[in-house]
């Protein structure tokens, strides 16, 4: 994890103001998302492992799994994550309907360093999201 200073740290938003904008930059709601909080997560490149920019937020008002939710941003940062390539061998093991769901080899590494060039990337990213919500 590499995180990033930002304008929007402590920023709050109606959340159905700014999802919008963000989704057509190629953000999405990240798959750790409570009723309480969640995040905006941009795949930004997939060689080497997975490279995200993350927006974390909290719910300051409302819930997630409802309209009017206001959100307010905490600190962004990049995420790395490196996978093994190819199928799990071990899949199959718990039964088929588990199997069919978790097939893919577990990651390598979940928090792996950042590589130089996608924390300029995500940087410059960051700066265009910055000018585009404030």
């Amino acid at each position: 994890m590499y995180p990033l200073k930002s304008k929007l740290e402590k920023e709050i938003f109606p959340l159905n103001s700014i999802e919008g904008k963000l989704k057509e930059h190629g953000f999405v709601i990240g798959p750790n998302w409570d009723f309480d909080h969640g995040s905006f997560d941009l795949l930004m490149a997939d060689d080497g492992g997975y490279q995200y920019l993350r927006l974390p937020f909290d719910v300051t008002s409302g819930s997630l799994d409802m309209n009017g939710a206001v959100v307010q941003f905490q600190t962004p940062y990049l995420l790395t994550h490196i996978y093994n390539e190819g199928i799990d061998d071990n899949v199959g093991m718990e039964g088929s309907v588990t199997a069919s769901i978790n097939q893919f080899s577990e990651p390598l590494e979940e928090d792996a360093k950042v590589p130089r060039k996608y924390q300029i990337k995500g940087i410059e990213i960051l700066k265009k999201v910055e000018e585009y919500l404030l």
